[in-house]
């Protein structure tokens, strides 16, 4: 959480956005996978919407982007696609 946290502080004091979290940087990053098209994203109320709407207005930067993939690279977890996993192609 400190590299997302970090990121968000880097995007907000850049004047990037000036009220980006931790949920718009993860968001943000997501939507930025060549293999993702969208993310869906529960909100409650319309603090959640307008919150939500603010991933789509910075991007991050290289730096930024490396920073979140050395965090992700130390990830545990099962190889390959996590739909393998539901369809048994992947032990548990």
């Amino acid at each position: 959480l400190r590299v997302m946290d970090a990121v968000a502080g880097d995007v907000r004091s850049s004047g990037r956005c000036a009220g980006a979290n931790i949920s718009n940087i993860a968001q943000r990053y997501v939507l930025d996978t060549k293999s993702v098209a969208s993310v869906l994203i529960g909100v409650r109320n319309r603090d959640h919407i307008e919150e939500n709407v603010r991933t789509h207005s910075f991007s991050l930067t290289t730096s930024e982007r490396e920073a979140i993939d050395a965090v992700v690279a130390k990830r545990k977890g099962p190889e390959g696609d996590v739909w393998d996993i539901e369809r048994g192609s992947i032990a548990k």
